[in-house]
């Protein structure tokens, strides 16, 4: 996300007295990515709306290939977070990963403005994300071992 939506774009004010969120969030998605990009990304947030709406556990993760790169995935994570929050204000920095994929994580726009902020963050989901390999591995050492 490039930063909140100015005020004198959030549309008509909807039963709540709020501005229309969330379709003017869509409109903008949908200018970004293009038709097959903004059907990718909705189809993944649905997906993954209703699998929590099922109670079962989501993994963030959009479709498979190349054609969920990077910037989709990044679309999809503000997308959530704009379903979640009902906010368009918050922002999508890069994190760590394993393997060296991009990831993200989704912040107030006061801690993405904010470097050493931001490197907290970036070094918390580091220290997660291997402690989360280090368990898969010894998981896996234990499954050889049967």
């Amino acid at each position: 996300m490039s930063g909140p939506l100015p005020a004198s774009s959030q549309g008509p004010p909807g039963p709540d007295g709020q501005g229309d969120v969330l379709g003017v969030y869509l409109a903008a998605l949908a200018a970004r990515c293009g038709r097959t990009g903004f059907e990718a990304v909705v189809a993944a947030a649905r997906d993954t709306c209703a699998m929590l709406a099922e109670g079962h556990p989501a993994v963030l993760a959009g479709p498979d290939g190349e054609a969920f790169g990077p910037a989709l995935q990044r679309e999809y994570l503000a997308l959530l977070a704009v379903l979640m929050t009902g906010r368009c204000d918050l922002e999508v920095i890069a994190v760590p990963t394993a393997g060296g994929r991009p990831g993200w994580a989704v912040v107030e726009p006061g801690v993405a403005a904010d470097p050493a902020s931001a490197a907290e963050v970036r070094a918390r989901v580091a220290a997660g994300e291997a402690d989360r390999v280090y368990a898969l591995g010894l998981l896996e050492a234990l499954h050889d071992g049967d």
